[in-house]
């Protein structure tokens, strides 16, 4: 029985990558993603029987991550600021790796709720942390100030996320100013997210 090569497995999960993040599950074809990888539809099939098997390996893969950066926020030896710290900046580098998780993850939310749902609950499993009950915990124990931590966390995933997701309309802002902006490194970014976190959540703030 031929055995399956780990390396044209990985490039069949690039290449997966690449379409469901573009057209998401219910739009992605089984022949898009062999176009993508180089190789016939049938030597796809014999890796992954299924679009959703692929589909599977691939967003539990991204989202597993997701989750492990998220850890750092049920680590009770560290400063809730610091622990938000930490979060953004780990988000941002997945985003990197990522940029289109968000628009895909609004598709597949609309597309089909239930469905997201338990493949999230299956990936967390017994894992319960919050952002939003680390943070309500802050404002009341005192560590944080008062402030609305619902809106802090939109504003907080906005700050990450819109630049990833409107690059495109940015490059074309700055290209049809003449302005020349660099921020491959994403340190441009993480000091403007830093700076909103450090001022919404010290109580020293005027």
């Amino acid at each position: 029985m031929k055995l399956k090569d780990q390396n044209t497995e990985a490039i069949i999960l690039d290449a997966a990558k690449l379409i469901f993040m573009e057209k998401g599950l219910y739009g992605a074809r089984m022949q898009d993603i062999a176009n993508q990888a180089g190789i016939n539809k049938a030597l796809l099939h014999y890796y992954f029987r299924n679009k959703e098997r692929l589909f599977d390996e691939v967003f539990g893969g991204a989202l597993e991550r997701y989750f492990q950066n998220m850890e750092i926020i049920s680590d009770e030896s560290l400063p809730i600021m610091e622990r938000v710290l930490t979060y953004s900046n780990r988000f941002v580098h997945f985003l990197a790796e990522y940029p289109q998780m968000s628009i895909f993850l609004i598709k597949e939310i609309s597309s089909n709720q239930a469905l997201f749902h338990l493949k999230v609950k299956g990936i967390k499993k017994d894992k319960k942390y919050s952002l939003l009950t680390v943070l309500n915990e802050g404002i009341q124990n005192g560590e944080l100030p008062s402030l609305d931590p619902v809106v802090f966390l939109m504003n907080l995933h906005s700050l990450c996320a819109y630049p990833f997701v409107a690059a495109p309309i940015f490059q074309v802002i700055c290209q049809s100013s003449g302005v020349q902006w660099d921020d491959s490194n994403h340190e441009k970014l993480l000091n403007s997210i830093s700076d909103f976190i450090h001022y919404k959540l010290s109580k020293t703030r005027i």
